[in-house]
């Protein structure tokens, strides 16, 4: 189970929100070998020469957008950003494009998590992806997609069950 994983699997705790998240994210970050450092983020990890970084909001728009700047600040490799469906302040896909549009995040990773019902959204992984497919054996890997229904209706060609009577431009009688 890799890193990323482990914090996606992280639940909504039972009791009070804010000190539940940090114990499950600093005990997913610990069973990884990341130590907490001091940051003006809600939680930041080292380990060696990367860093993960974890800021929680609930706010309007304009937080959201802060929130954002302050994980690109960071310099963190790997940077999540828990918010809940809850709020109705921001979905995560237009968090994860107000992200790609104000800031230019290089190598940085995010992941967009919604703790209500634990749907995440990332930005920057086409990479690990890529990775993924090229070590897969070649009989593995999915062929072309096919469509799975016709996109237009097959003709059908018959006769009418009812003969039309009439010229053209008259009015027609059915039989």
């Amino acid at each position: 189970m890799e890193l990323e994983e482990a914090l996606l699997g992280v639940k909504k705790p039972t009791g009070p929100l804010l000190p539940g998240l940090e114990k499950a994210y600093r005990e997913a970050a610990e069973r990884y070998g990341y130590v907490m450092v001091q940051s003006p983020l809600f939680l930041m990890f080292q380990k060696g020469g990367s860093a993960l970084a974890i800021e929680v909001q609930f706010g309007n728009p304009v937080e959201f957008e802060n929130s954002l700047g302050r994980l690109w600040k960071s310099g963190a490799e790997l940077c999540l950003f828990v918010t809940s469906s809850r709020v109705r302040a921001m979905r995560l896909e237009d968090a994860r494009a107000l992200l790609l549009r104000k800031f230019q995040i290089k190598s940085q990773r995010f992941l967009f998590v919604d703790i209500e019902t634990g749907r995440h959204v990332s930005a920057n992984f086409e990479w690990n992806k890529f990775e993924r497919e090229v070590d897969r054996p070649e009989w593995s890997r999915p062929g072309p997609a096919t469509p799975a229904r016709a996109l237009f209706r097959t003709p059908h060609f018959s006769k009418r069950s009812k003969p039309i009577f009439g010229k053209r431009g008259e009015h027609k009688e059915q039989d």
